[in-house]
């Protein structure tokens, strides 16, 4: 099977097929990760187009040395980034798919129980909410970490960081958001219901 990098040097050589193969093989989790960050279908789109035509861009910058997924991600995840900086406007992540696999055991209680239905998306729209107010850097890592199932040393090399750093804002994000979730649900009262949790 060629390799990524097998790829990367046949693209730089001129090979339209490779770079074909190569969006590909990316087209899927690069959409996944930019939807996430930005929270709308047709931006996503866009901007996943304009992450692969940066890749194609930008590959003489790719150390061959290292593996490709990690820099193709990172491209992924700054463009998305800038695009939101440029927009500077509320972000609607839905941590509701994440919750889905927690829920999955409970699927047939899901579709009897329309009370618990319910409580399940009101919490994921208190969970959006509390996300939005995190700095962008925990967004972002809370999002590679919990919503995309990026292991820490996969996000340490898609953010070129250590995975130290990594799990130390893994740590504080999940602190800060946790403060803000208690401060959204005390307001609702339901804040006795998470500490049961």
């Amino acid at each position: 099977m060629i390799t990524d990098e097998m790829l990367a040097a046949r693209i730089l050589n001129g090979d339209s097929a490779a770079f074909e193969e190569l969006v590909n093989r990316y087209k899927n989790s690069i959409f996944h990760v930019v939807y996430r960050l930005v929270g709308q279908y047709q931006e996503a789109e866009d901007i996943s187009q304009e992450v692969f035509i940066l890749i194609y861009e930008k590959m003489y910058q790719f150390d061959r040395k290292k593996k490709l997924s990690p820099w193709i991600h990172r491209i992924a995840v700054n463009t998305a980034i800038s695009s939101l900086r440029k927009k500077k406007n509320v972000v609607n992540l839905s941590f509701d798919e994440s919750f889905g696999k927690a829920y999955d055991n409970y699927s047939m209680i899901n579709e009897f129980d329309p009370q618990l239905l319910f409580e399940r998306k009101e919490l994921a729209e208190v969970i959006n909410d509390a996300l939005m107010e995190l700095p962008e850097s925990y967004r972002v890592i809370l999002t590679l970490r919990f919503q995309m199932d990026f292991k820490n040393q996969e996000i340490a090399e898609v953010l070129g960081v250590s995975k130290e750093n990594v799990e130390v804002k893994i740590h504080r994000a999940r602190k800060a958001l946790r403060k803000i979730l208690m401060i959204k649900l005390s307001e609702r009262g339901e804040l006795h219901e998470m500490s049961a949790r």
